[in-house]
């Protein structure tokens, strides 16, 4: 038995408990992330001053954030220490996916219908019926990878937008709804959330190639197109910080730029 495959099962299960733990902090408490919220949290993660429940919204907001941030990480992770460790195989493909499926669908489901409900809605609203569409396309979009990875069929690029992109659009929403709620760009945040909401479901179940952040030097002319996103990706943070004062605006609007241009200039040749 080869002890080093439960290192990126660990990462992989880290992922998982990651976003259970987003869904969890989305389910409880009068606000987002009160579950995560404790004197303790002040004192020995943000380091601030002030006591719980001064600018505790806000806070719950950044526990949330950090949780997922550091689900996507192990998910990041946990593929590269596989090839590394040499320690591949489907069992984490299998495992992977269903990690995803919490972190990158059910989670990013659970965020948005709190954002709305927060907003005002109450009970089984059209936006939380709309909310239920991330889930049911990140479970759709991973079950067909799985399919083509079990068939061998997959290439250098992905057919549909992949699930953890779904995590990080709403991740990005949920703090950008945090700064903008209440002020002058309120209907700015309820409008990309409606658009994301359609989008990028669709995106998820779309059979469109797109190019990731692997596979350099498979297609010179994709290569130049991503090395052009950076300097877009800084240019986004920059106009909205100084045009709306929310840096994490930036987020979900580079992904919707990254959709546009993947789908757009990918080769529709191979898949992954």
């Amino acid at each position: 038995m080869n002890a080093w495959k439960w290192v990126p099962n660990a990462l992989t299960l880290g992922n998982l408990l990651g976003g259970a733990v987003v869904c969890w902090a989305a389910a409880s408490g009068s606000f987002l992330g009160e579950a995560l919220v404790a004197e303790w949290t002040d004192s020995m993660v943000l380091g601030m001053k002030e006591t719980w429940p001064t600018g505790a919204e806000s806070r719950g907001l950044q526990m949330v954030a950090v949780v997922w941030v550091l689900a996507m990480f192990c998910d990041v992770l946990d593929g590269w220490a596989a090839r590394k460790l040499g320690v591949a195989g489907p069992m984490g493909v299998q495992l992977d996916s269903l990690a995803d499926v919490v972190t990158g669908g059910v989670a990013p489901a659970m965020v948005a219908m709190r954002l709305f409900q927060g907003e005002g809605g109450a009970g089984l609203t059209c936006q939380m019926v709309a909310c239920l569409g991330v889930a049911a396309a990140a479970a759709y979009r991973l079950a067909r990878f799985n399919v083509a990875a079990e068939k061998g069929t997959g290439g250098p690029f992905f057919e549909g937008l992949p699930a953890p992109a779904a995590g990080v659009f709403w991740l990005g929403m949920m703090l950008t709804w945090g700064e903008l709620q209440g002020g002058a760009n309120e209907s700015m945040s309820t409008s990309l959330a409606w658009i994301g909401l359609v989008v990028v479901p669709l995106a998820m179940a779309s059979r469109r190639k797109m190019w990731g952040l692997k596979g350099w030097g498979l297609n010179p002319r994709v290569d130049q197109i991503r090395s052009v996103m950076v300097p877009i990706v800084v240019g986004v943070g920059v106009g909205t910080w100084f045009g709306c004062e929310s840096v994490f605006l930036a987020v979900p609007l580079c992904l919707l730029l990254y959709l546009g241009l993947a789908m757009a200039t990918t080769p529709q040749s191979q898949s992954h």
